[in-house]
Parts: C-alpha cells; structure tokens; sequence
C-alpha cells in the first residue's frame, strides 16, 4: 500500500537552497555563520495538500520561515512531491520579507498564496497590499504568476472591532495619555466627548504602519489615506469623537496615545511665536539639555561586542547619552566585564534571549530557558523588558515574556545599520526620523559595526545641537 506524505514527515524534511541543503529536525533548522549570526529555518503550523503533478497522489506544500541572521524574516512554499516514500522536495518559492500569509491552497493542480505585503519602496514594518500569486510545480521549475493585487485601504478590516474604550478627563485636565498594544488588521477605538469649536490634537507613539483615524459620523478632520500619527485641527461639531488606532503594521505593535482638547477659543501657540535665539559669537551654541527638553531612546542589539561596544560607550559618554543594550547571554558571560561596564555607565541591560533565538514558534519550554537564563545571568542589572532576535514574534511570544515579569521593547527608527551602509547614511536616516520620545535601533554586535559608531557619534552631534536629551528604556 502506498504510504502518503505526514506531518511527521515535514517535520524531518530536507531542501536545497542555493546548493546547500538544509535538514530540519522537528521542524527548524539553524545554520550558523559565527557569533550571534545565524539563519533559523522553522516548518509553519501549516500543511496543505493537493495533486500537484497530476498522478492522481496527493502532494504537499510546506510553508517554512526563515529568520536571517540579521536582515529579516522571509517566507517560502516548497513542494514535497508523493514519491511513496514520505515525499521528494523541489526548490522553495521565495514569497517576501516580512510578510502575512493569508491563505495557501491547491486549485486545479496549482498552488494558489494569498499574501499581506508592501510596495517595493515602503519599509518592511508596513503592511499596504494584498496579493494572490499563482504557483506552478508542473514542470522542471516553479513558475510564479501575479493574478490580483489591491491596496489594503481597499479592503475592509476583519470584525467585530475590539470593543470601545471611552476616554475621560480627570476634572480639570485638558488632555489624557492611554497606552496599549495591537495585531495587524485591528482597530482600536477610544471615544472622548468633545465640543465644538475645541482645539484637538492626538498624537501616537508607535511604530511605523500603525496611525490615527479621527471622525464623528461622516465628519473626519483628518487624512486617512495619508496615515497620520499626529492629527490636530479645530473640531467642527460636538458629540462622542471616535479615535481609532488602527494597525498595517507587521506583527504585534505597543503604541501610547496622547489626547489634548483645549477650551473653545483657546488656540495652540503658533512654533513660529517665539524663534530661536541665534548663537552669540564666541558662546557654545548647543543647549544644555533638561528633564523637559526632548528625549530620543537609543538602543544597541547583538552585543557585548569586545571592539565595538567599548567603542559605542566612549561615543555615548562623550554626548552624556545614556541607552539600553538588549544582550545575547552567551555573549555576556563570555565578556562580563564588558557588560559590568554597560551597568556601571548608567545604561540599562535588556535580553535578547541566550543565543539569538527566533522565538516564533519556539516550544514554551526552549523560550523558558533563553529568556529565563539570560535574566537569571544579568541578575540585579536585568531591565525588566526584551526584545525578540529577528524582530519575530507569535501569539505566545507577549504572554510568556510576560510569565518572567518582561516587557516586550519596540523601535521607531530602523536605520538598517546590518545592511552595508556608510555611516553618513546611518546618521542622517536617524535625524531626519528625529521626534520627541523615539526609539532607535542600532547594533554593536552580530557584524562589523565601524560605520554604526561613525554614525551614532555624527547623529548624537546634530540632536544634541537640537536640543534632545538621550536617555535608557526599561527603567
């Protein structure tokens, strides 16, 4: 009797890519390339079937995740063909970096991939388009058609939305603060009764894709198409204003929205009212920063690295910056001396598991003891957040963090500082994103970062010249 393909086989699957073959052993395989780089194949909850060569035998499409050793997360299909001997993989079809699948299905002996993901020049951490591609395994390589593709504004959100959060002042107050977190494709709603002619503004701290979306009935005062995270205006008619957090941001996102409503009549001072004074000849033109002077929060993943995170502490000591180094265990207890140091500077010490893991779909156990571990090391000198490797996460990945008393540590500024970029480029990405309360990240360990600390020491200089003051998370 012909056996068929199983779960038990795809968990044990062997490929090719770029002529190396990669074994998964239940479902993941790591290939190592030194340090804390590494590449993590992991087999997705997912196992779809259908005659794929027309011999009358179910096949099989496999969905697999690669989290690469400091680039991203990409996701593959590859074809495992019914041989009667638990199946014969062909060359994986490469689907994108930092995507959402949608749905994988075999149609008419072609594999049939609904995908959430970004035009060619968006950043990764936004999600605008939602694509159908037609795959074809027939002949002696995968050929790949684009058959749909629509804008995300196009396409409602899935409901019911989460249910309203009504928003009220304290007596006195003219604004109020909410924080919390949300998935891709949701909406948060919070409502404020507010008047007209009332002079509005919400602001949102989040990461990129996720914005604000303000309106009572048909009445919006803001461009929803323009994906605002700061809107501000004079409010046209009294009622319960709805504003909605929503999110096309690629995977679970914290976010903290601020609320102000002035009096009717009372209008915000114009940035124009009170220019700058110039710099006397003679006299040290960049300020002296203060508790209410603008705050950026730099941070630094991958280390402690032995040259350049002495490095980046000399260049941050010299701007009084203090950051958070979110560490690899392993690597602290190969250089506690170095870590020691980061403490001693006035820096906070985040995790970053104990050996870069991937932590989407990680066993609770194997995420208890890379989480747990590297807690347990840094001890007394733990900050209480961590920030996942590969910037991967799943549903379990909040809540289990959440079991060791962590947080789990975003990011505004992405100035890609892994990819082969000159340190003038680093550095004019983070000024140009510059804002009050952002969070930058950087690296001082997995790879050579001579250009990084070039460029946090040019970036430092002009954000310090504009006033902002650098302090640690987590604290």
């Amino acid at each position: 009797m012909r056996r068929g393909i199983e779960w038990e086989d795809l968990k044990q699957l062997a490929f090719v890519i770029d002529g190396e073959t990669i074994q998964l052993e239940d479902g993941r395989a790591t290939v190592s390339y030194g340090g804390a780089s590494e590449d993590v194949y992991v087999l997705q909850n997912q196992m779809v079937q259908g005659d794929l060569d027309g011999d009358g035998h179910d096949d099989v499409i496999a969905h697999i995740a690669l989290s690469a050793a400091g680039t991203g997360t990409f996701h593959m299909v590859v074809a495992v063909i019914d041989n009667g001997q638990g199946g014969e993989a062909r060359l994986p079809v490469w689907l994108g970096d930092r995507i959402v699948i949608d749905s994988i299905e075999v149609r008419d002996g072609k594999v049939e991939v609904a995908l959430f993901d970004r035009e060619p020049d968006e950043p990764f951490t936004v999600i605008s388009r939602h694509q159908r591609l037609e795959i074809d395994f027939s002949g002696p390589g995968a050929s790949v058609t684009h058959i749909a593709s629509q804008p995300l504004a196009h396409i409602p959100l899935p409901g019911p939305d989460r249910p309203e959060i009504a928003i009220q002042f304290d007596p006195g107050a003219i604004g109020a603060i909410v924080a919390g977190s949300i998935e891709f494709r949701q909406r948060q709603v919070y409502t404020a009764e507010m008047a007209a002619g009332q002079m509005f503004t919400a602001t949102l701290e989040a990461p990129l894709g996720v914005w604000l979306d303000v309106g009572l009935g048909d009445v919006e005062v803001d461009s929803a198409s323009e994906r605002p995270q700061q809107v501000q205006a004079e409010l046209p008619i009294t009622g319960s204003w709805q504003i909605a957090v929503v999110s096309a941001h690629a995977g679970p996102a914290d976010y903290k929205l601020s609320i102000e409503a002035l009096p009717p009549g009372v209008s915000l001072p114009s940035p124009e009212a009170e220019p700058a004074e110039a710099p006397r000849p003679g006299v040290d033109p960049t300020p002296i920063p203060d508790d209410s002077a603008p705050v950026m929060y730099f941070t630094f993943d991958d280390g402690p690295h032995p040259v350049y995170t002495p490095q980046v502490l000399d260049v941050l000591a010299r701007y009084d910056a203090r950051a958070t180094f979110f560490v690899v265990g392993r690597l602290v207890e190969a250089y506690p001396n170095l870590t020691q140091r980061i403490f001693n500077e006035g820096h906070t010490l985040g995790n970053h598991t104990w050996n870069h893991e991937n932590l989407a779909g990680l066993p609770r156990e194997q995420f208890d003891d890379t989480v747990g571990r590297t807690q347990a090391l840094l001890g007394a000198r733990g900050a209480s957040c961590l920030r996942t490797p590969y910037m991967a996460m799943d549903a379990f990945t909040r809540e289990w963090a959440a079991g060791h008393g962590l947080s789990l540590a975003m990011w505004d500024i992405v100035p890609q500082d892994w990819l082969p970029r000159s340190a003038l480029t680093i550095a004019q990405y983070i000024v140009d994103h510059a804002r009050d309360g952002a969070i930058v990240l950087l690296h001082d360990g997995g790879g050579e970062r001579a250009e990084t600390v070039l460029g946090l020491d040019v970036a430092l200089s002009e954000l310090s010249r504009q006033g902002y003051r650098f302090e640690p998370m987590c604290v």
